[in-house]
């Protein structure tokens, strides 16, 4: 990892926000995003009062789409996966096409609780 690297931006649905910050969501999967290892700031789009977290991408991992398993996109075993597929393009991605290739990428935010950035 490298130190003093700007942090990058990763952008989460607003309905993550408590699970981020709970440490129960661990990983995100991400289409055509130039995610990377490194100091993060989360994003929670449209969220009424969340703001921006500190955290950390710790790993980003590369798949095809159509063989991302439950194990690799840190999903409960017996995840449908084709549905997980589906539900990327429904709710995020509409023009990810079958053979996407796209990136799990495993998230900290250090401690759970409120880390977030003080506003400005």
């Amino acid at each position: 990892m490298t130190t003093g690297a700007p942090a990058q931006t990763v952008h989460f649905h607003q309905k993550h926000y408590t699970a981020v910050v709970s440490g129960a969501k661990v990983s995100t999967v991400h289409w055509r995003e130039d995610i990377h290892e490194g100091p993060a700031i989360f994003i929670f789009d449209n969220h009424p009062t969340a703001r921006p977290l500190a955290g950390q991408v710790t790993a980003v991992e590369t798949y095809d789409l159509a063989h991302l398993s439950p194990l690799a996109a840190r999903q409960p075993p017996g995840t449908d996966m084709t549905n997980f597929a589906r539900q990327l393009r429904v709710n995020y991605y509409p023009e990810m096409p079958e053979d996407a290739v796209v990136q799990v990428v495993v998230i900290a935010t250090g401690h759970h609780g409120d880390s977030s950035l003080p506003t400005t």
